[in-house]
């Protein structure tokens, strides 16, 4: 059984933005993708909608006080009503209010909108589903669009993706030119996610993936959309296997300073960002003279102590 709160905001355009931006300040609330938050219309002349589904894991008493913080921290929204769901899919469900979401040249699309697009290689075909990454999110918009003009400044080189979720970044490298891309999740559902996504975009090259919680080989630029302090927890890490450019993404405004710093300290300085929202997206560039990691045998290569098998 999944339990869903619901709350009606009102009818019209004007409500969108107000919807958008709850949605932004309720995911502070959420832990390891619980609970399931979406933001929508049903119609389009309907209300817009924030909706909340709670898993088995969560009991009544869980649920009563996240929604008291909801309102703490959204006092604008209305009060939430309750519904008990009997089981659906509620992925596939979830999926039909998602609008595709254009990001620079590029537009992110369900399977369900894939018949109303002209076709273009910039649709990027991704599924809501159990891995991040529908280009909804600030954060992989704007590591879209970064991606995008890294691209038109010249070749992405090799292409890591940590932390990849659905793959959609990924395969925007491949679309933009990619002379090889690898991505890794720690989660194993998300790497499938991702491979299945890469084979149902039809990449030019096949998308490498593996199973780990960090870098799994060194590439001439490195895309992390995480979060601000394993950013900052893996900055040497991460900074070891960029050889000339990092995005770094999954960072509130508030945070951007202190991710900068710690990869400032290892030698890179800043390109540009991107600002969506309460959202940034670091591109960073390697600084002459401070190179890549550089394995015992004096080449660069598999980072050391990961063990992913690709």
């Amino acid at each position: 059984m999944v339990t869903r709160a619901y709350t009606t905001l009102g009818v019209g355009d004007a409500f969108e933005k107000p919807a958008m931006d709850a949605l932004t300040v309720l995911d502070a609330l959420v832990d390891e993708g619980e609970p399931i938050l979406s933001a929508y219309r049903p119609e389009q002349d309907g209300p817009w909608l924030v909706d909340v589904l709670f898993t088995d894991d969560t009991d009544e008493a869980g649920r009563t006080r996240w929604l008291e913080l909801a309102r703490e921290l959204c006092p604008v929204l209305p009060p939430f009503q309750i519904d008990a769901l009997a089981e659906r899919d509620w992925v596939a469900e979830s999926q039909k209010a998602l609008h595709p979401v254009r990001a620079g040249r590029f537009v992110v699309h369900g399977t369900h909108d894939r018949m109303r697009l002209p076709p273009s290689m910039w649709n990027l075909e991704i599924d809501a589903g159990r891995a991040f990454g529908t280009a909804h999110h600030a954060t992989t918009k704007g590591c879209l669009i970064a991606l995008e003009r890294l691209a038109m400044r010249g070749p992405l080189g090799s292409v890591a993706d940590v932390g990849t979720g659905t793959g959609v970044l990924a395969i925007a490298a491949d679309r933009l030119g990619a002379k090889s891309v690898v991505a890794s999740d720690i989660d194993d559902v998300a790497v499938r996610v991702a491979r299945a996504n890469a084979r149902a975009n039809r990449c030019r090259r096949p998308i490498r993936t593996a199973v780990a919680a960090g870098p799994v080989e060194i590439a001439d630029t490195v895309i992390a959309n995480i979060l601000a302090r394993p950013l900052i927890a893996m900055a040497g890490q991460l900074g070891a296997s960029a050889r000339r450019t990092l995005v770094l993404s999954g960072l509130r405004l508030r945070d951007g300073r202190r991710v900068r710093a710690a990869y400032l300290a290892r030698g890179f300085r800043l390109k540009e960002h991107v600002v969506i929202d309460d959202w940034i997206t670091l591109t960073l560039e390697r600084r002459s003279g401070h190179a890549a990691f550089v394995g015992r045998q004096g080449r660069t290569g598999a980072l050391p102590s990961n063990g992913a098998d690709l």
